[in-house]
C-alpha cells in the first residue's frame, strides 16, 4: 500500500490537531460554566441559626455603626449563628437602602446595606434581607399621592396597610424588592407582614369600593352588604377565602419576577403560628404557599414560653410543609407575646433539633443578650 503523501500527511494532522483543540474548548467551557454555576448557586446550610436584625440597634452615624456591626457579627458569629433577617423596608414603608421607588429613612445617608453585607461575607454569615410588605404606617411617598390604596374599614377609615387586593399595589411592593435584588449580589430575600392586618380586630380585610366591585364582579354580592357575617353563610365563606387567594396572587407574582433574575433568589417568609387559622383570619395561606413551591424557608413564629405549645405549633408546621428543610422556627426572646428566659431559649432551641426542624430564628437583636450569645456558644 502505497503511503500518503507529505500534504496528505499535513491536512490529516491538522484535521486532529483541529478536533483536539475543539474539544478542549468544550471541557474548557463546561467547567467554566460549572464553576459560574457553583459561584452563582447559594451554599446549602444544614443547621440554620439565625436572628431577626433592626438596622437601629447599630445606630446611624457611619463610622461608629461600622464598628458596631463588626463587633456584633463577631459575638454572633461566635455563638454559632450564621444567617442574619436584616430589615430593610419598615412597618413604616421606608427602606434603609438608596431606593429609587420607595420613601428612603433620612436616618441612612449612606450605604448601611452594603457594609453590613460586606461585614456578613467575611464572616460566612447569610442575610436574608428583610421587607415588611403590606405595612405603609408612614403613608409617605407614593403611597400619599393613592390614599384609595390603603386598606379600608367598613365605615371607609384607612388603616395604614395597603391592600394586596390591587394590581398596582402588588406591582409597587414587588418593584421594591425587585430594585433591592438587583442592586445587591443576595440570594435571599425575607418576607414579613404579607397578610391583612389583625389589629384592631381579625378578620380585617378592605371594603373600598374597588375591592368591592371585583369580588361582586365574580360572585354577585357586593361584601358590604352580606348578611350573618358567619361561617354558616356560604357567600361569606367565600369572601374570606377570595381575600386569602389576593395574598397567594401576591407571592406568585413575586416568584415568578424573581426567577428573571440572573443568580437564584430564594423567598423566607415570616408567619403566623398556624396556617390554618391564618388563612381564615388575615388572609395568610402559608400551607398553600408550600405546596405550591411558593416560599423556600417558613419562619413561623412561635413566641412562647410554654414549651408544650412550643412543639404543638412547630409540628403543625413541619406538617403544613411536609418538609423538615422548609421550616425554621421563630423564637421570641423579647415580644409582644412572651417574654423568654436565656434557659427557656436555649431548651426550645433543642427542640427544634429534637423536632429535626431546619433550625431557628430569634427575636430579636435587640433582645439578643451577651449572657445568651454565651450560653450559645457553649451548647454549639
Amino acid at each position: 500500500m502505497n503511503e500518503p503523501n507529505s500534504g496528505h500527511r499535513r491536512m490529516l494532522l491538522s484535521f486532529r490537531l483541529t478536533r483536539l483543540l475543539l474539544a478542549c474548548a468544550l471541557a474548557s467551557l463546561v467547567a467554566r460554566s460549572s464553576a459560574d454555576a457553583q459561584l452563582r448557586k447559594p451554599v446549602p446550610q444544614k443547621e440554620i441559626r439565625g436572628v431577626w436584625v433592626h438596622p437601629s440597634y447599630f445606630g446611624t452615624a457611619q463610622d461608629s455603626a461600622t464598628v458596631n456591626i463588626q463587633r456584633t457579627l463577631d459575638k454572633y458569629r461566635a455563638a454559632g449563628i450564621n444567617t442574619l433577617m436584616l430589615l430593610v423596608k419598615t412597618t413604616s414603608g421606608r427602606v434603609c437602602f438608596k431606593s429609587t421607588i420607595a420613601p428612603i429613612d433620612s436616618a441612612w445617608n449612606w450605604d448601611f446595606v452594603g457594609t453590613f453585607l460586606t461585614e456578613a461575607q467575611k464572616r460566612d454569615m447569610v442575610v436574608h434581607p428583610w421587607f415588611c410588605v403590606f405595612t405603609e404606617a408612614a403613608k409617605a411617598g407614593i403611597i400619599r399621592d393613592h390614599p384609595e390604596w390603603l386598606i379600608r374599614s367598613r365605615t371607609m377609615e384607612p388603616i395604614g396597610v395597603v391592600n394586596p387586593s390591587l394590581r398596582e399595589i402588588r406591582s409597587y411592593e414587588i418593584s421594591i424588592i425587585m430594585e433591592f435584588v438587583r442592586m445587591y449580589p443576595v440570594h435571599w430575600i425575607h418576607c414579613d407582614y404579607i397578610r391583612y392586618p389583625c389589629e384592631p380586630n381579625e378578620p380585617f380585610f378592605s371594603f373600598d369600593q374597588e375591592t368591592r366591585d371585583q369580588f361582586k364582579l365574580r360572585y354577585g354580592e357586593d361584601p358590604l352588604s352580606i348578611r350573618q357575617n358567619n361561617s354558616g353563610n356560604m357567600i361569606w365563606n367565600e369572601w374570606i377565602e377570595w381575600d386569602g387567594e389576593q395574598v397567594t396572587k401576591f407571592m406568585r407574582e413575586l416568584k415568578a419576577s424573581l426567577r428573571a433574575i440572573e443568580r437564584p433568589v430564594q423567598i423566607s417568609a415570616a408567619v403566623f403560628p398556624d396556617a390554618g387559622i391564618s388563612k381564615v383570619l388575615i388572609g395568610q395561606d402559608w400551607a398553600q404557599w408550600a405546596r405550591e413551591g411558593l416560599v423556600d424557608l417558613f419562619c413561623p413564629m412561635l413566641y412562647t414560653n410554654d414549651d408544650t405549645l412550643f412543639v404543638k405549633y412547630l409540628r403543625r408546621s413541619l406538617i403544613h410543609t411536609k418538609s423538615h428543610g422548609q421550616v425554621s422556627a421563630g423564637i421570641g426572646i423579647f415580644t409582644a407575646h412572651n417574654q423568654n428566659t436565656a434557659a427557656g431559649v436555649l431548651r426550645q432551641i433543642q427542640l427544634t433539633k429534637r423536632e429535626k426542624a431546619r433550625g431557628f430564628v430569634l427575636f430579636s437583636s435587640a433582645s439578643l443578650k451577651q449572657e445568651l450569645l454565651d450560653e450559645m456558644k457553649d451548647s454549639k
